[in-house]
């Protein structure tokens, strides 16, 4: 049997035991833990958010109009550049004459227009389809003061009447004196020797949200190699 004599009970001490009640360390904690925001609080915040994020708007909306901007000018610039590049190209084949026919490598020129003779196919003369040419500058079906260049009459335009009205057409003698007497009398256009062409396009896809229409201005030379090159 256990002698309950050899045990001895001690007391616990504990501290002093504080109420729960109004005031206490416990009851403010619990009251700040679950407290939330006031009114003025969630409107500045609301305020704040409204702000950023406008601002960020803002900055993506510029960045994309000038994204916009910059495809379109690459757009337009390869556009003109197509158109340029092809009447280059066969305008320097004005006189091309391989068995020494009878061609006027100038038939007429002035500001926006200009024809020209080869023989593309080398049979002797210059009378066949597509080696007497003529490109000029047209308004026919085009509104809003814009035009097409066209190829041998109206029905066969190289644009979309994208083109404005300031596209021009220049010529130079050999020694690169302007000739300015538009249109070029006969003996004139027998001193040809480089023609300067400017087109000015608009891009065919205008930045609506911005309200703005691109438009691109292009040079290009061609020189009339069957009349000898320049001195």
């Amino acid at each position: 049997m256990v002698n309950r004599k050899q045990f001895k009970v001690h007391p616990v001490e504990y501290g002093p035991i504080t109420p729960r009640g109004q005031g206490s360390p416990l009851h403010v904690a619990h009251r700040t833990s679950h407290s939330g925001f006031t009114i003025v609080e969630l409107l500045v915040s609301i305020l704040l958010t409204s702000i950023i994020m406008t601002a960020v708007y803002s900055v993506y909306r510029v960045q994309t109009h000038s994204a916009k901007v910059q495809e379109s000018r690459l757009e337009a610039q390869e556009y003109a550049r197509s158109v340029l590049d092809m009447m280059v190209r066969e305008i320097r084949n004005a006189g091309y004459a391989p068995t020494g026919a009878a061609c006027a490598v100038v038939a007429a020129a002035s500001a926006q227009s200009l024809q020209f003779l080869y023989d593309a196919n080398a049979d002797g003369d210059c009378g066949d389809p597509d080696e007497n040419i003529t490109y000029t500058f047209a308004t026919t079906g085009c509104s809003g003061g814009l035009g097409n260049v066209t190829r041998n009459g109206s029905d066969n335009p190289l644009t979309n009447c994208n083109v404005t009205t300031s596209f021009s057409l220049s010529y130079f003698k050999q020694d690169g004196t302007a000739l300015t007497s538009l249109p070029l009398s006969a003996a004139d256009l027998l001193t040809i020797q480089r023609v300067l062409i400017t087109l000015t396009v608009q891009s065919l896809k205008p930045d609506t949200e911005f309200g703005s229409q691109l438009t691109v201005t292009m040079t290009s030379n061609a020189d009339l190699r069957n009349r000898g090159l320049p001195s």
